[in-house]
C-alpha cells in the first residue's frame, strides 16, 4: 500500500478541534515564561536530589536485588517514596510554573547498574506523568546514543554524534507536554546541552517582524521521519505556535519541514521559511538560552510545549564501554500509551 501524503485527519492538527489555529496571541505572554538568560540563575533550573530521597531510591535498589521484575512493569506505588514524591513536585511546579526545564542532581551512577538506574528513573518520572511510546514500535524508554549513522529522512539525529539543532520533540504528531533525559555516559568531549523559551522567541519575534510570527501560526508540513504504520501519512500538517485557551503552545524542529514539503512534492513559502530561520535565530542570541553539560547520573526534564532544546557535537570514547548513553522518556497522561497518542 502506497503512503498518503499529509495527514489530514489527526485531531491534533484538525483546526476546527483540538488545537484551533488563531490571530498571535494578543497579550505579552508573562516574564516567568518569556525568560532571558539574564533572569535565570543556576537555582532555578538546578534541583540536588535531598538524602531522604536518596536513601528511598537506595532502599528501591536493594528491593529490587532481592526480588528483581522488569523495570517497565514497576509502578512507584509499590514503594515507600514519600520524600522523592515531594521532589518530583517540585520539580512539576518548576516544568509548569517556573522557566520550564530542571536537572535533577544526581543519581550514584558508580554504586548502581545501568538497568538499576534505569529502573530508579522510570519509577520517578511516573510521578510528573504516565510514560507513553516514542516510536512507532512502542519504545518506552528510548536509548540516545550514537549509532554511526548519519540524520537522514528515516534516521533521527539522535542517533548520531551530530550536532542537534534547537527543536522540541515530536512536533510532527502528538507531543507529549514532558519529556526526560537520564545521562549514563558522557562523551569524550563536546555534547554541551542549551535550552530557551520558546515564549521568549515568540515575544522577541513580535517585536521584530509581527509578519513572521502570523506565520509560524499556520501550518508547515512535517516530515514523520518514517515512524509510522504502512499507508499511513508520511508528513502531518502542524502549526508551530498554537493559542489553546489562552495557552500559547509551541513545536518546533527547522529541520523536518524542508523535507515534509520536498516529501509531498511542494516548496516551502519564502514567509514559512524565513519565520523558521527567525525562530532559530533568536534562540541562538546568548541572551535567550542556556548552556550547561549534563553529568552521568542527571536527569534533565523539560516542558515540551514551550521550551527548545540543542545539543552540540560531540567526539566519542573508541571503548563501547564507555560511550556516551542517555535514556529518553515521553510523560503523557492523555490519549492513548501508543506513539499515534
Amino acid at each position: 500500500m502506497m503512503n498518503a501524503p499529509i495527514a489530514h485527519d489527526d485531531p491534533m492538527i484538525d483546526a476546527s478541534r483540538r488545537w484551533p489555529l488563531s490571530a498571535v496571541h494578543r497579550d505579552p505572554l508573562p516574564r516567568r515564561t518569556a525568560w532571558r538568560r539574564s533572569d535565570v540563575s543556576e537555582s532555578d533550573w538546578l534541583l540536588p536530589i535531598p538524602d531522604d530521597c536518596l536513601s528511598e531510591i537506595d532502599a528501591v535498589v536493594r528491593s529490587l536485588r532481592e526480588h528483581p521484575v522488569p523495570t517497565l512493569v514497576l509502578s512507584p506505588d509499590e514503594f515507600e517514596l514519600t520524600a522523592c514524591r515531594r521532589l518530583a513536585a517540585r520539580l512539576k511546579d518548576m516544568l509548569d510554573a517556573g522557566i520550564g526545564f530542571a536537572v535533577v542532581d544526581r543519581l550514584p551512577v558508580d554504586a548502581y547498574s545501568k538497568e538499576e538506574l534505569l529502573a530508579v528513573y522510570w519509577l520517578f518520572s511516573q510521578m510528573l506523568a504516565r510514560p507513553v511510546a516514542q516510536a512507532f514500535k512502542g519504545t518506552l524508554l528510548y536509548d540516545v546514543h550514537d549509532t554511526g549513522k548519519k540524520t537522514d529522512v528515516r534516521v533521527r539525529a539522535d542517533l548520531t554524534n551530530e550536532d542537534l539543532s534547537w527543536h522540541t520533540d515530536y512536533g510532527f504528531n502528538h507531543p507529549p507536554p514532558y519529556i526526560g533525559l537520564l545521562v549514563m555516559r558522557t562523551a569524550l568531549s563536546g555534547g554541551v546541552s542549551s535550552t530557551g523559551s520558546l515564549h521568549t522567541a515568540h515575544e522577541v519575534l513580535r517585536e521584530r517582524d509581527a509578519r513572521l510570527l502570523q506565520r509560524l501560526y499556520e501550518p508547515y508540513i512535517w516530515n514523520r521521519q518514517g515512524e509510522h504504520a504502512e499507508g499511513m501519512p508520511i508528513c502531518t500538517s502542524n502549526p508551530i505556535f498554537s493559542d489553546h485557551g489562552g495557552a500559547v503552545r509551541a513545536r518546533f524542529n527547522r529541520a523536518l519541514q524542508p523535507v515534509g514539503y520536498r516529501l509531498v512534492g511542494r516548496e516551502i513559502d519564502p514567509d514559512g521559511m524565513d519565520a523558521l530561520n527567525a525562530l532559530h535565530d533568536i534562540l541562538s542570541e546568548p541572551e535567550h538560552h542556556v548552556d550547561f553539560v549534563l553529568a552521568p547520573g542527571q536527569m534533565e526534564f523539560l516542558n515540551n510545549s514551550r521550551i527548545a532544546h540543542r545539543r552540540t557535537a560531540f567526539i566519542d570514547h573508541d571503548d563501547p564501554a564507555l560511550k556516551r548513553h542517555l535514556s529518553r522518556i515521553f510523560l503523557r497522561d492523555e490519549g492513548r500509551r501508543s506513539y499515534m497518542g
